[in-house]
C-alpha cells in the first residue's frame, strides 16, 4: 500500500507544490520510534528530527488551494491521526472550522479545512461540471494535502480521516468511497453520494435528520447502503451503538462489534444550532464528540 501511494504522489508531483506557511507555529523534537503503535505507517516527518510548518497553501493543478489547519505543538509519542474536513456550498474553510468545533473534540490529532474553489457567486464545490464520481476534480487536493502535512508532521498514514457537512459531506463520503487505500474513515452530515459502488476497506459515521429539507433522507442511506455493500455483509443486523456520545444521535452500528469497518447510522433529531435557531439541515451539537469516539475506537 505504502508503494502505491508513492508512486501515485510521485506521477502528481509536476502539479503538486508546497507552498510556504506563514502564521504557524512548528513542533520540534525528536524523531518518533516507527514501532510505536501496531499497524502504524509513519509519514516521512516521523523520522526528522526536526519539523516544519504545515503549509497554507498547496499548489493542486496550477491552482493554489488555501488550508487551515489546528496541530498540537508538542511532541507526539506516537504518529497522529490527521483529519481533513470539507465545509459546505455556502460556508468557506474558517466559518466551517468555527461550527465543526473539532478541534476541541480531536485535540491529539492533526486537522486540515481545507478551502474549495469557488463556483457561482457566493457558493463554492469540490469537483469540476461533469467529473465522473470516481475521478472528482479535488481528490488531487486530498492527495496533495497528506503528502504536504505528512512531510512536516508525524502522521500515521494508516488513520487518514474525512470529515464533511452538506455539499462537504457528500464529497467526503465520495473521497472515502472511491479513496478506501488512503482514507480510514468517513464521518458525515447531510450528505449523500455520487455513483453507488464503493471500494471497500473504510469505515463511515452517517448522520442525517430524516426530515432534511436540502439533502433528502434517501441520499444519506444510499451512502449507508454503499458502504455496506462495500464493507459486508450487506445483511448485518442493525444494533444501538453502545458509546453514549453515538447514543445521543440514535445511532445504530451494523454488524459485529469486531467488524474492521465499521458502517455507522444515525437518524437523529438533534435540529438546533447552538446558537438557537432550528434548522433540520444543521450540524447538531453532539456531532464533535460522535466523531471523535469514533474514529478513537477503530482499530
Amino acid at each position: 500500500m505504502l508503494g502505491a501511494l508513492i508512486l501515485l504522489l510521485a506521477a502528481c508531483a509536476p502539479r503538486i507544490a508546497i507552498l510556504p506557511a506563514t502564521g504557524v507555529k512548528a513542533d520540534t523534537g525528536a524523531a518518533i520510534d516507527a514501532a510505536t503503535r501496531v499497524g502504524s505507517r509513519p509519514s516521512p516527518a516521523c523520522f526528522d528530527p526536526v519539523v516544519a510548518s504545515i503549509p497554507d497553501r498547496v499548489e493542486v493543478r496550477d491552482r493554489e488551494r488555501l488550508v487551515l489547519s489546528h496541530a498540537p505543538v508538542r511532541p507526539a509519542a506516537e504518529p497522529r491521526d490527521l483529519v481533513i474536513a470539507f465545509h459546505g456550498r455556502t460556508n468557506d474553510a474558517a466559518r466551517a472550522r468555527r461550527y465543526f468545533r473539532l478541534d476541541g473534540a480531536l485535540p491529539e490529532a492533526v486537522i486540515v479545512y481545507p478551502q474549495a474553489l469557488p463556483a457561482t457567486p457566493g457558493t463554492f464545490a469540490w469537483a469540476d461540471p461533469g467529473d465522473p464520481p470516481d475521478a472528482l476534480r479535488d481528490f488531487a487536493l486530498v492527495d496533495a494535502i497528506i503528502d504536504a502535512v505528512g512531510h512536516t508532521r508525524c502522521i500515521d498514514l494508516e488513520r487518514v480521516f474525512v470529515v464533511g457537512h452538506s455539499l462537504g459531506a457528500y464529497f467526503a463520503n465520495d473521497v472515502a468511497c472511491r479513496l478506501g487505500d488512503r482514507v480510514r474513515a468517513v464521518a458525515s452530515v447531510a450528505g449523500g453520494l455520487q455513483g453507488g459502488r464503493c471500494i471497500g476497506g473504510t469505515a463511515a459515521l452517517l448522520i442525517h435528520h430524516p426530515e432534511d429539507a436540502l439533502v433528502p433522507m434517501r441520499a444519506g442511506e444510499g451512502a449507508r447502503d454503499a458502504f455496506l455493500a462495500a464493507n459486508g455483509p450487506a445483511d448485518a443486523t442493525a444494533t444501538p451503538a453502545a458509546h453514549p456520545a453515538l447514543a445521543t444521535l440514535g445511532c445504530v452500528r451494523y454488524g459485529d462489534a469486531d467488524v474492521p469497518d465499521p458502517v455507522v447510522w444515525c437518524a437523529h433529531d438533534d435540529a438546533t444550532w447552538p446558537s438557537g435557531r432550528y434548522d433540520t439541515h444543521a450540524w447538531p451539537v453532539a456531532t464533535p464528540a460522535a466523531i471523535a469516539a469514533f474514529f478513537r475506537h477503530l482499530p
